[in-house]
This record gives C-alpha cells, structure tokens and sequence, in this order.
C-alpha cells in the first residue's frame, strides 16, 4: 500500500474567552482546511506553512505544534486505476494573537488542480457542532483540533 503524506494548518485565534478556527470555501470542494501532500525532501512542518501560503496567502511568524494524526485509507479501485493509499494527515496549530481580517478571498497557488481557484477564507467558533459545517473529509481533522483543545465534551455531543 503507498502511503502518502498530508500536512494541515489549523489556524486558531482568541475572540473573547473563546477560540475560532480558521475555515475556506473552495469553489468545487466545500468548506475545509488548508491542506496538501508533503513534496519529496520536504518536513510536515513545512508542508503545512507552505500550503497555508498557498491557498491563504499567509505568512505566519508563529511556530506550527503539532497536534495530530489521522490515517484515511483509499482502497484499490480495479478498472480504475487507482492502487490502494494510505493518507497519513500530520494536524498542526498555528496559534496566532495578532489581528487577522474576519474575511478575505484568496486566489490558490502552487498547486496545478487548485490554480487559479479563488478561496474564500472565513472563521467559525470552535464549538460542538463546527465538524459538522465542514466537508466530510475534514470532519476527523476538526475533531482532533476540538479535542486538543480540551473540548472532549464537545467530542460526545449529537
């Protein structure tokens, strides 16, 4: 099985006593995370800056933690193609205090299916149904970053 690996930047901020997490619109996919493959030679910790740049135009001064690991299978699709895949997400967080805009549009770079796509970037409050406002694919993601930050009741809602 071929493992490929996956970098996701979480990007939190503080509104009052509260957290938000950064999301985005693309255009074809849903609402989700920045997130994309790690490149040959490359660390997790620097595919995850990277394609926060790419599909947000950030640069972020603050140091990514990481906070997680989610394996998602591909099974092997005869007639297809396509060979079984194991897609190991490396979660980090990127814990930022300085103002970021509440809302902005970006167009995607960097990679040949996204350029040229225009992202629309937004935040959502950390809270006990935000899993569910994402793509499905993204919902493990989000769930690791509820529980790292010591959501867990959040965790054992509907």
């Amino acid at each position: 099985m071929k493992a490929v690996e996956k970098a996701v930047a979480a990007v939190v901020r503080p509104v009052g006593a509260d957290l938000e997490l950064l999301l985005f619109r693309h255009p074809l996919a849903g609402v989700q995370l920045p997130k994309g493959t790690v490149e040959p030679g490359e660390t997790c910790t620097a595919a995850a800056l990277r394609e926060l740049h790419e599909e947000s135009g950030l640069h972020l001064s603050v140091k990514p933690q990481p906070i997680g690991v989610w394996n998602r299978y591909i099974p092997h699709r005869p007639g297809k193609g396509r060979v079984a895949q194991k897609h190991i997400w490396h979660i980090f967080a990127f814990e930022v205090n300085n103002p970021l805009p509440n809302h902005w549009h970006h167009r995607a770079e960097g990679s040949p299916a996204e350029d040229g796509l225009i992202f629309e970037f937004f935040w959502r409050p950390l809270g006990p149904r935000l899993h569910k406002e994402v793509q499905s694919l993204f919902a493990p993601s989000v769930k690791k970053i509820l529980y790292h930050y010591h959501q867990e009741a959040i965790l054992a809602g509907p």
